[in-house]
């Protein structure tokens, strides 16, 4: 039996993060299905911070996606604007082959607190060791309905409270203690640092990224094949879990970022 690690750098208001990791799920539901002895290994996700509003202050309300959307695109003669809704249709057209109902409502802003929610959901996890099953796949259920409210909804992904809804809702805690730990600012400084280890020492120019097994990288929501392919090697090489350093990240980091990914300050393409 093999134990797949598989760490996801992402942002939660990125609308390919959310179709890649659907994609993921996809991949492992098809390899379990497929591979031979396959329904016997486990899949362990880890969440990475990263930001795609670096200089969103936090603490500041959000503004609509969509009108986010426009500052960047719907600025000149009304071609750019045309271009951003054009934009939109695409990913609701692209959301939709995945099951998402996508509606550009929710709020974007300053996503640190966002990605404190997820780190405190991926400790949590880990000090139970994923073994109660209250706690197994915590920090995928805190992702997976942050991408849920904020694109098929129209949460803020700035709003404490919103979060600390969210996390009741999942398991998490209760709202009045989450929203305390929030008000609190703990485990800021470490989502800052891994946000900047990947802007800067993995030398990311956008998310997603998925790392199987520590080194096969994947960057954008490339399909289920993909995915697939990292599968299978880890298998016929017999590998086990390589820790993930600056250096061999970074090395894969230098390729051209895929399409089907998001960059910082910029688009969605």
């Amino acid at each position: 039996m093999t134990n797949f690690t598989i760490d996801i750098t992402s942002d939660p208001v990125c609308p390919w993060c959310y179709m890649g990791k659907i994609r993921l799920d996809r991949a492992i539901s098809l390899y379990q299905k497929v591979y031979p002895g396959g329904r016997h290994d486990t899949f362990s996700i880890v969440w990475h911070a990263f930001y795609l509003e670096p200089d969103a202050p936090a603490g500041t309300p959000g503004i609509p996606w969509a009108e986010r959307h426009a500052q960047k695109f719907g600025r000149g003669d009304g071609g750019d604007e045309a271009r951003a809704r054009h934009l939109r249709e695409q990913l609701a057209a692209k959301g939709r082959q995945h099951g998402i109902e996508f509606s550009f409502g929710g709020k974007i802003g300053s996503t640190r607190d966002a990605h404190r929610l997820i780190a405190l959901a991926g400790r949590r996890e880990k000090e139970r060791g994923g073994d109660a099953k209250d706690e197994a796949g915590m920090q995928d259920r805190v992702v997976m309905q942050l991408f849920r409210d904020f694109f098929e909804g129209e949460a803020d992904i700035t709003s404490r409270r919103m979060l600390a809804e969210l996390g009741e809702k999942v398991g998490l805690g209760r709202r009045e203690g989450l929203l305390a730990w929030l008000e609190g600012g703990e485990g800021g400084d470490e989502v800052d640092e891994e946000a900047r280890w990947a802007r800067e020492e993995g030398q990311m120019k956008g998310v997603p990224r998925f790392v199987v097994q520590g080194k096969h990288v994947i960057d954008g929501a490339q399909d289920e094949q993909a995915f697939m392919e990292a599968f299978v090697k880890v298998k016929e090489e017999g590998e086990g879990v390589e820790e993930q350093s600056s250096s061999s990240v970074a090395a894969l980091g230098d390729n051209p970022m895929a399409v089907d990914s998001c960059t910082p300050g910029g688009s969605c393409s």
